[in-house]
Order: C-alpha cells, then structure tokens, then sequence
C-alpha cells in the first residue's frame, strides 16, 4: 500500500511531466551537493527542471503518460531533467555541464516519443536551437532570390 508521501510525489511529477516533449535521465551519482545545486541552479535560470525521484516511483510517472521505453534505465540514482518550454534546452545544458564538470552522464532519453541513447543526446545537444535552423533553412530559399535580384539590378544600373 503506498504512503500518502509517495502517492502526493507521484501526483506532483505526473503533473510536472503533463505536456513535456523531452523528458532526459541522468546518473547524478557521484556528485557532491555543491555540484548538485549548481546544476539545479544552472537549470532554473533556462527554465529546466531538475527532480531526483526514486525510480520506481518515476517508473509509474513515466507509464502514467505512456513514457515506457526509460523502463530500463531507471536504475541507481537518476535524475530526471525536462524543460516544459523547450525539448532540447536539457540536453545542452546536461552536455555544457559534464564538460565542465565531467558529471551528470546522461543514461537516456524520450523526446516526442522517440527513444535517445547517450551517443544521440550528445549529437543532439550540439544541433543549435530550432530558431537558428529554421533561419539557415529560410536563408538557402531566399539566396537565389536575392542573387537574381543583385543581377538585375546591375543590369539597370549600366
């Protein structure tokens, strides 16, 4: 029979996880607590939540939403880092941070239903943002506008 204490934890991260894209594990063990807030410090300020949950607890969060291909990560201490804002800002600020740090490793990763292992999260935090993609994307459409439009324009001006 769960504890009132569970049920209120499992209540409050299945409502934080409502409406998330990405939802990233990280093995935090190992860090100190200095570290740990820093983190967590660092992650408030791009509007990134960290949660350290016991993983069964976590587990039934995820199925809740039908998150079920983290099953298998869910093992030692994890914690779990999702932005409601944007799905890719956790996994740049998780790499940023190891790098500088050399701790949290991320084990894991769902983001909009696909699975991510460590190998495509690190890929994945070195993408730059979607605003930035969608620029270059519009700038290849526009060049060969503008180019016509410089060669007419140096036509009229002869």
């Amino acid at each position: 029979m769960p504890t009132p204490q569970k049920e209120a934890i499992l209540q409050d991260t299945s409502t934080r996880l409502e409406g998330v894209k990405g939802v990233f594990l990280a093995d935090l063990s190992g860090m100190t607590v200095e570290k740990v807030t820093l983190l967590r410090k660092k992650c408030r300020e791009h509007k990134v939540q960290v949660k350290v949950v016991k993983n069964t607890l976590l587990k039934r969060a995820f199925n809740s939403h039908g998150i079920t291909a983290l099953d298998e990560y869910l093992v030692g201490p994890t914690g779990v880092v999702f932005s409601p804002e944007n799905e890719v800002a956790p996994a740049k600020l998780l790499a940023e941070f190891a790098k500088e740090h050399e701790k949290p490793r991320i084990k894991a990763a769902v983001v909009e239903g696909k699975l991510f292992d460590e190998a495509a999260i690190k890929m994945l935090a070195t993408l730059p943002s979607r605003e930035a993609l969608l620029g270059q994307v519009l700038a290849t459409f526009i060049a060969p506008m503008t180019t016509i439009l410089a060669a007419i324009d140096a036509t009229l001006r002869l």
